[in-house]
């Protein structure tokens, strides 16, 4: 009977945590292009605040001090700054932690168990103190290289041009790194765009979805757990304001499935791990047009499809086109694994079940069968994991109350829980997609910011190197808006090439 069936072995840490090792490689690489923004800034911003005290360093050396003891004081200031941006980061991280956390709400298991501890303060400490000492090391190599009696008189023109190609290549590396966390926060932004607007094959304005837990009350028979449902869809019917509603055992984008072999005709007709599989939902007879999704052929349940009648299912239009190509699939039998054979009375629209973004989603067989013909063996289990959907103009906080007396005057105490409209189902649905793109977003904006401090180091040191150059040009008779223009093709020279190369990783990538 197991006849080509298998295993699935997975470790345990993947069963528990979840498959999130995407996410966390994604944080890391822009963590890691955010660091390389800031490393180059810290080394722009070191060597402009260098220059300046280009004559006290030569000073120094001319009164004695070695170039090991002026490269002590560097790393020492560098140190320090780096000590200090690590404490601030922390702070931030701190207080930054839970906000993350909600945002990876619904991709990422165990959130509770996630905090600030010592293997990550360590962590960020030690990058810190790296940072200051790799970076503050660049001012002492260019001291090291500079004529003493030259320097103390005016440095050279071959050294500036040094300095400055250096400087505006660590700009241009800014901001090509900058460009491509942009364009992947862009890139998964249209992502998220192009994912409201698809059509997710049902209403999802107007929504309600909750559950209740009436079934699982102690000592109720099938028949009254069946009969209580019923009560009870009778009542939020009649609610004034509700225009349907009705129960299902899964509910589209909300990462429950219900998958079940079938076989087409009366009897199976290969082995069970062979037999194809569809998406079975187990529905009442307004379950269609409370979720708005479209009958194209045929009929829907009736309060006739009962227990002791014979079977029948709704199959979508992509289980027709699939397995009943030319042919009309009314009725047409299709066996189910531990139900039986069934006749196809109608045929609906398909819906997005597992994402609006997934694409297995749009070749899923999926098919609708009555709550009412389940076996009573199946009741507990199926009835007990039902949920409710309503149609309603009304807001949660005004229908739920009225819905809460239904249940309270079919059984009194019984909770209602997991409240929802579709609309919040569907953005939970993108989590997986809208984290990344929070997440690139934010680290882009800081990259940006740092690219912005690090081209304003460049330009101005430029600028003060230059002060000679531009009082003889505005002597000789330059205008202010000329010595303007000047700076500002420097600062659009570095921009260009920057979002040339920039541009090609992100093609790239």
């Amino acid at each position: 009977t197991d006849q080509g069936l298998g295993t699935d072995v997975i470790p345990l840490k993947s069963a528990i945590v979840g498959n999130i090792s995407a996410t966390l490689l994604l944080m890391l690489g822009a963590v890691a292009a955010v660091l390389l923004i800031a490393c180059a800034n810290v080394v722009n911003l070191l060597l402009a605040r260098s220059a300046t005290r280009t004559r006290e360093f030569n000073i120094r050396a001319a009164l004695g001090a070695s170039h090991s003891r002026i490269v002590r004081q560097l790393l020492t200031e560098s140190l320090l700054l780096a000590l200090a941006g690590g404490a601030i980061g922390l702070l931030f991280a701190k207080l930054g932690t839970r906000a993350v956390l909600a945002m990876l709400e619904g991709n990422l298991l165990r959130t509770e168990n996630v905090s600030l501890n010592g293997a990550v303060l360590l962590f960020a400490l030690g990058i810190s103190v790296v940072v200051g000492i790799l970076f503050g090391l660049a001012p002492a190599v260019r001291s090291r290289s500079n004529d003493l009696q030259g320097a103390l008189k005016q440095a050279t023109r071959g050294a500036t041009a040094s300095h400055h190609r250096m400087q505006n290549a660590l700009v241009i590396g800014q901001m090509a790194v900058t460009l491509v966390l942009l364009a992947g926060a862009a890139l998964l932004f249209r992502t998220i765009h192009d994912m409201w607007r698809t059509d997710p094959g049902f209403s999802t304005q107007n929504l309600i979805t909750f559950r209740v837990g009436l079934a699982g009350a102690p000592g109720k028979t099938s028949a009254k757990v069946r009969a209580t449902y019923d009560e009870l869809l009778r009542s939020i019917r009649a609610i004034p304001g509700v225009d349907a509603a009705d129960s299902s055992n899964v509910i589209p984008l909300n990462q429950m499935n219900n998958f079940a072999p079938f076989w087409t005709g009366t009897r199976e007709t290969t082995p069970l791990a062979e037999a194809p599989r569809m998406l079975l939902y187990w529905t009442g007879d307004d379950y269609l047009r409370a979720m708005g999704i479209p009958l194209l052929q045929g009929r829907y349940f009736t309060q006739q499809d009962r227990m002791g009648t014979q079977r029948v299912l709704v199959i979508d239009s992509v289980l027709a086109e699939k397995f009943f190509p030319g042919q009309n699939p009314i009725g047409q039998s299709i066996t189910i694994n531990l139900w039986g054979d069934a006749r196809i009375v109608g045929v609906a629209g398909h819906i997005r079940h597992s994402g609006l973004g997934d694409p297995v989603a749009l070749t899923q067989p999926q098919a609708y069968a009555p709550l009412d013909q389940i076996p009573n063996a199946g009741v507990p289990g199926t009835y007990g994991g039902l949920t409710l959907v309503v149609r309603t103009p009304l807001s949660i906080a005004a229908i739920i109350p009225q819905i809460e007396a239904a249940v309270a005057s079919k059984d009194s105490g019984q909770p209602i829980y997991e409240v929802r409209s579709m609309q919040q189902v569907v953005a939970e649905s993108m989590t997986p997609q809208r984290f990344p793109m929070t997440l690139l977003s934010v680290f882009a904006a800081f990259a940006l910011l740092l690219v912005a401090l690090g081209t304003y180091a460049v330009i101005s040191y430029s600028t003060i190197q230059r002060t000679p150059e531009i009082g003889i040009r505005m002597a000789l008779g330059a205008e202010r808006n000329s010595v303007f223009r000047m700076v500002l093709r420097q600062g659009l020279r570095l921009s260009l090439f920057g979002i040339v190369s920039g541009a090609g990783s992100a093609l790239v990538l």
